[in-house]
């Protein structure tokens, strides 16, 4: 089932742009996990690998593996706080954090 509404929080540093995105069968994953394209199916959307300027979006909700690609409301656009987003474990460096989405209508930035 589709769900289409959502309450933004304090994890925003600008109003938020929502549209809707199909994720990749298979991916399950927390709010505010930075999302890519995927590599064979660009179409749609699977969790951010690390790889510098290739973030393209932010979930706005929880995802669970469905079994089947599936529609969910995304952030394609706005300002995120660094310590709100879901990083991958292998990034730890706020160079690394802000290099996310380079060349996207996204940033990130500290708290203060």
């Amino acid at each position: 089932m589709e769900e289409t509404e959502y309450t933004p929080d304090n994890s925003l540093l600008s109003p938020p742009v929502t549209t809707r995105g199909v994720i990749k069968a298979g991916e399950a994953f927390a709010p505010l996990t930075p999302l890519m394209r995927d590599d064979v199916d660009t179409a749609t959307l699977v969790v951010w690998d690390g790889t510098p300027g290739t973030a393209v979006a932010m979930s706005a909700r929880t995802i669970t593996d469905t079994g089947a690609d599936q529609t969910s409301v995304i952030y394609p656009q706005g300002g995120f706080r660094i310590s709100s987003v879901n990083w991958p474990e292998t990034v730890v460096t706020v160079k690394a954090k802000r290099a996310a989405f380079i060349g996207s209508a996204i940033y990130v930035d500290d708290d203060a």
